[in-house]
């Protein structure tokens, strides 16, 4: 496990995170020679900076509403920012929106980029190009479905408290049910269909009062 501090904050890598890296980007390692292990390097910088990127837009947001102490740990299934304090129902939304926001941004900022004359000139530029616009703006965009515990379940959750909260987990099972059958059908990838059918079954079992363990 590696630890260190970030702007202040502790962060923890679990050796999950390194395994999950390198089974997502196994495909990068069929291309023949140092050019494949250079993508796979590549490729895990560029999770491990976009992660942590990511997890220090809610420890901000964290301290902007006044808690000013957060931890990040980064395990198989991405990362999680976390530490003492309470906050109203639309400061958690804000927080857990602000991971996706900061996302966002570098990837909007990478795009940006990328369209000046001769940024993507390069092969190593273009891969890396776009690997960052996929794992800032793709996953960004999932991790904003109303599916717990991802960010846009957590904002939902916040929503619905003083409203329907039962509702949260049913509308997160079938989301994230037919998000698997659809990176199973659809798109081909056995790893969506594993990690959204797991959430799918997670959140059935908080509809039944089971409290799954993330």
């Amino acid at each position: 496990m590696l630890r260190f501090r970030l702007f202040g904050y502790p962060v923890r890598i679990e050796w999950m995170f390194w395994v999950v890296c390198a089974i997502l980007g196994m495909d990068l390692m069929q291309v023949p020679g140092p050019q494949g292990l250079g993508m796979m390097v590549l490729w895990v910088v560029i999770v491990l900076g976009s992660v942590l990127w990511h997890e220090l837009g809610h420890a901000f947001a964290r301290k902007k509403f006044g808690e000013p102490y957060s931890e990040i740990s980064l395990h198989g299934f991405g990362g999680i920012c976390s530490g003492p304090g309470r906050f109203t129902r639309h400061e958690q939304m804000a927080v857990s929106a602000a991971g996706p926001v900061a996302s966002l941004l570098l990837g909007g900022m990478v795009w940006m980029i990328a369209q000046t004359p001769g940024a993507q000139a390069s092969f190593w530029m273009h891969f890396f190009v776009g690997q960052m616009l996929w794992v800032n703006i793709g996953w960004a965009i999932l991790n904003l479905l109303p599916i717990f515990p991802l960010d846009g379940g957590r904002i939902f959750e916040a929503f619905m408290a003083n409203r329907k909260p039962s509702l949260v987990p049913k509308v997160g099972m079938l989301t994230a049910a037919v998000i698997a059958v659809f990176g199973l059908v659809g798109l081909g990838s056995i790893w969506m269909a594993l990690l959204f059918g797991y959430l799918a079954y997670a959140n059935w079992q908080r509809t039944n009062r089971v409290q799954p363990r993330f």
